[in-house]
Formats: structure tokens, C-alpha cells, sequence
């Protein structure tokens, strides 16, 4: 019986650093009028204080953000924190195909994160936090369901071992 688990976040370098420019943007009008700031003291720092309320709130959301996907015998399951509070079971029964494809994020989705499509050939959901490489579902109810991986040879090995419950 062959398992495979991944864990994925938005805990990425990048993005970090556009959270702090964005920061550093929305103090600069504090910053660069700080003398006619101070005539105007309690409605400035009220707004001082509201950007960084903003900015930790932000940051915290985002890097709460976790996909979680394992797949075994059963089936597949699939968790998009904070879209999904537990779980989502896919059995194999449920799955007509099942493959690893080679996608891209920003021309097909719109970029990174939880998405539902409802027009195009891309009709149907996207979860992913990065990369290019993600499971492709197309379910026998019509639906589609595409889940990001980093874990291109091990979620290959293990579909390959489950491909006959399709």
C-alpha cells in the first residue's frame, strides 16, 4: 500500500517581500509628513495603527494558508486552510480521470491560490500555493479539480500504483 502525503503553505520569500514593500508604501505618507502629522497627532496615529492591524492581519491570513493532499488506497483527500476546515474525500469510484500535469497558474487561473472557474476549458476548482506541476481530476460528475504539487515523482509513483480503481 503506497501513501503519499504533501503539505504545502504560502510561506514563500517573495512574498514576504512584497508584503513589506506594500507596508513600507502605506507608512510612507506618515513618514514623509511627520511635521504636519504632528499638529494632527491622534487622527495620524490612529491610521498608524490601522495599517498595522491591516498588515498582521494580511500576514497572518496569509501564512495561514495550507493545501494539504494524501492520497492512498481509498481514494483521495484534499484540505485548502482556512477554505476547508476538515478534510475533502475524493474515492476512486468518484474519478473518471487522473493525471500530473505541467500547467500554468497565472494565463489558465488567474495565479496562485483557491480559485473556482465557471467558464473556458479550464471550467472547474484550483488549489495551489506555487509551482507549475499539479494532479488534474476530472470527476464522473462532470466536475474538474486541479491540485498543486511539488511532489512531481512521488504523486506520479503513487497514481500509477492506484490507476486499475479508475
Amino acid at each position: 500500500m503506497k501513501v503519499f502525503i504533501e503539505e504545502q503553505n504560502f510561506k514563500k520569500w517573495w512574498l514576504l517581500i512584497i508584503i513589506i514593500i506594500s507596508f513600507i508604501g502605506a507608512l510612507f505618507p506618515f513618514i514623509y509628513m511627520r511635521e504636519e502629522i504632528s499638529e494632527i497627532e491622534s487622527e495620524a496615529f490612529l491610521g498608524i495603527i490601522i495599517i498595522f492591524i491591516t498588515f498582521f492581519l494580511t500576514f497572518g491570513l496569509i501564512y495561514s494558508i495550507k493545501l494539504t493532499t494524501k492520497i492512498n488506497e481509498q481514494g483521495l483527500y484534499y484540505k485548502y486552510f482556512p477554505i476547508h476546515f476538515s478534510k475533502k474525500f475524493i474515492p476512486w469510484n468518484e474519478i473518471e480521470t487522473c493525471e500530473v500535469r505541467k500547467y500554468s497558474s497565472f494565463s489558465e487561473y488567474g495565479g496562485y491560490g483557491y480559485k473556482k472557474q465557471f467558464f473556458g476549458k479550464n471550467k472547474g476548482t484550483v488549489m495551489n500555493t506555487g509551482g507549475n506541476i499539479g494532479i488534474q481530476l476530472k470527476l464522473k460528475n462532470g466536475n474538474k479539480l486541479l491540485i498543486g504539487t511539488e511532489k512531481q515523482q512521488e504523486v506520479e509513483s503513487v497514481l500509477k500504483t492506484y490507476k486499475n480503481r479508475l
